[in-house]
């Protein structure tokens, strides 16, 4: 069953959306593919219908694949020879015969095609992969047994390949940003096959089980994996101060840096009240952040001068040059990008509301939007060509001065729009910064009224994901400390003993976003606590022979060890599919040295951090604010830097 010609026609219309929603999709392990045999791809899916649509676009030499689709779908004729010209593969999930169920997908590896899997059955938006099953492993076993007995191979007697593909989006859902898929190298079957094979009672499943692990395995070793979403946002948000430009961490390395920050923020230091606190700081800045649509990569730009050393809300008056510059920046900009601008605002507009409306849904979020932006690309391109090929009476000249004229039009645009659309976000938070600034103080937002907005809530579960509770309940608690502020926290008792307080969990009272100007001052308070805070842990790991968790991968890539020195979360073993137990946390370790030169090598810059982070002495307390959002007490915020620096009571320090 050879891939038909809409296979290839789908696949660029694909393309082109995919093209228009992010900035770059970038390609690792190209080599590990194999340009011809039979070959299943087994590729992470949190993304919905992007992540085929990235897979196919990025396989080396375009090689087609073929989908899995539910053999219902191909009852009615037209819509049979539609996908069967698409290269989908029929799949009868009620048959319970093997050969049956994959008939299609023998078909397709025995001429030589690849056939391309998602192998956790379902997207689904979590901190960690938790769910792989056993149907591509059935395939693949099953195949090769039917290629053993006899079953028809026109391929030259070619093994069948294995490859795992995984996927990591820098935002998913967020228009311009970046994508990486990694091809790892093949999952050896040689083993699995052998016992596959075997006529001993049992030794089939068990096979397929094995296999089903193994590739878990590699999917996880080729995206980030963090044990709750606590981690997962400290991560992120000590990554975005890490490294402020816009380009961030580099693509080639996204994987690896943000794996080493998950690991870092996953050792079990919930003890040190530090550690509570620095994570705590980092998922309020991370969590206001999300409430004013501003990000710290355009924050960081800004040049703003601090009232005084105890408060970390700038002058008034270091305001007005940062808006007066960005205006300037775009201004000029403006004349060369506002026709394709124009021409391109309804697309803006359609698909800014799509995004919010599907805003529930994490995982429609990219799909609905490059989907809805494609309709109305081609629709205003359409238009724009009869329009410009009328002015020429509809001559064959003039539909050549037509197709030329939106060709250059979409191309320029192309071009323009990522310079255009990061200075309009400078602009944008130049301009909400001055106005939160010079603001009466009335304008803040109580504490009361505030803790809401300093918790990042994780977005709702996919319906469809079947996971037993106890897995479920540890993505949203904490590490191991119960007092250890979760997403589920919003304030502190300081009458705990533990010294980071007792939580108390909160249900967000509106899902309306607040006016910015009512959270700018708390905004930037809480990004130089959140400064302070990494500086100095960072500071505290570099200094000392200090040991710090890592993925069992990442410690054998970068010379750590997998002694169990930790044990992350108690060492839980899971059972986290098909009934095949895996350890879900990190149990390895790394240098704390190694993984600070390691960070600066890939571009963060450390000594800037540091230098911003000694520039204050009073670490910002949420506690002793007045309702009025000011420091009520500056004498008595905190601790200084170098006090704190000396709190640090880290296990595995020599």
């Amino acid at each position: 069953m050879p891939v038909g010609f809409l296979h290839a026609a789908i696949r660029k219309v694909a393309s082109t959306a995919l093209a228009g929603f992010f900035r770059e999709v970038h390609v690792i392990g190209e080599e590990n593919v194999p340009r011809d045999g039979p070959l299943i791809v087994v590729c992470t899916h949190h993304n919905m219908m992007i992540d085929p649509t990235i897979l196919s676009s990025t396989m080396p030499d375009l090689r087609p694949l073929h989908y899995w689709a539910k053999a219902s779908l191909f009852k009615h004729p037209i819509a049979r020879k539609i996908l069967l010209a698409s290269g989908v593969i029929p799949v009868d999930r009620g048959s319970k015969d093997n050969r049956k169920l994959f008939a299609g997908t023998f078909d397709a590896l025995s001429q030589d095609d690849a056939v391309a899997l998602f192998p956790e059955g379902t997207s689904y938006t979590l901190p960690r992969i938790v769910q792989v099953k056993d149907g591509a492993s059935w395939s693949a076993l099953e195949y090769m047994k039917w290629v053993a007995e006899g079953g028809k191979n026109t391929n030259n007697g070619k093994e069948l390949v294995i490859i795992p593909a995984g996927i990591t989006y820098t935002d998913k859902s967020k228009y311009r940003s970046s994508a990486v898929i990694e091809y790892g190298p093949p999952i050896p079957l040689a083993e699995f096959k052998r016992q596959f094979l075997s006529t001993k009672e049992g030794d089939a499943r068990a096979a397929v089980k094995a296999l089903t692990h193994a590739i878990e395995q590699a999917l996880v070793e080729l995206t980030i994996n963090a044990p709750n979403w606590e981690v997962l946002y400290s991560a992120r948000m000590a990554r975005d101060l890490l490294f402020e430009s816009w380009r961030g961490v580099p693509l080639h390395d996204f994987k690896d840096v943000g794996q080493t920050l998950v690991d870092l923020f996953a050792t079990p230091w919930d003890a040190d009240p530090s550690f509570v606190a620095l994570k705590k700081a980092l998922i309020t800045y991370h969590s206001l952040l999300k409430s004013t649509h501003l990000t710290n990569g355009a924050l960081s730009t800004l040049p703003l001068s601090k009232r005084r050393s105890t408060d970390s809300v700038p002058s008034r008056m270091s305001t007005i040059g940062p808006l007066l510059r960005e205006s300037v920046a775009v201004g000029i900009r403006l004349p060369l990008f506002l026709v394709p601008m124009l021409v391109h605002l309804p697309i803006y507009w359609v698909t800014r509301w799509v995004g919010e409306k599907s805003a529930e849904d994490e995982e429609a979020v990219a799909q609905s939007k490059a989907v809805v932006g494609l309709i109305l690309c081609l629709t205003i391109y359409s238009v724009w060509f009869w329009i410009i090929s009328a002015l020429f009476w509809a001559t064959g000249l003039g539909f050549v001065i037509a197709a030329l004229t939106v060709w250059a039009m979409a191309s320029y645009h192309s071009k323009l729009i990522d310079d255009n659309y990061i200075r309009a976000k400078r602009l944008l938070s130049a301009y909400r910064v001055l106005v939160g600034v010079w603001g009466p103080q009335r304008w803040d937002m109580s504490l009361s009224a505030l803790t809401q907005y300093t918790v990042t809530q994780p977005p709702p579960p996919n319906p469809f994901l079947k996971l037993p509770d106890s897995v479920k309940d540890a993505f949203v608690r904490s590490s191991s400390s119960p007092t250890v502020p979760t997403l589920a926290s919003t304030s502190t008792d300081p009458s705990s003993s533990s010294g980071a307080g007792a939580i108390t969990p909160t249900t967000p009272k509106s899902n309306k976003r607040p006016p910015s100007r009512k959270l700018i001052r708390h905004l930037l308070r809480a990004r130089a606590e959140a400064v302070r805070r990494l500086a100095a842990f960072i500071r505290r790991i570099d200094k000392d022979d200090v040991r710090v968790a890592a993925s069992g991968f990442m410690a054998k890539t970068y010379g750590g060890g997998l002694d169990s020195l930790f044990t992350v979360g108690g060492g839980d073993i899971e059972t986290v599919s098909g009934g095949v137990e895996a350890e879900l946390n990190p149990t390895g370790w790394r240098n704390g040295k190694e993984v600070v030169a390691y960070l600066k090598s890939k571009g963060a810059m450390v000594g800037k951090l540091l230098r911003e982070g000694e520039s204050g002495e009073q670490p910002y307390q949420w506690d002793v604010l007045s309702s009025e959002g000011e420091l009520s007490s500056p004498g008595s915020a905190g601790v200084s830097i170098k006090q704190e620096e000396m709190e640090w009571v880290i296990p595995g320090s020599k």
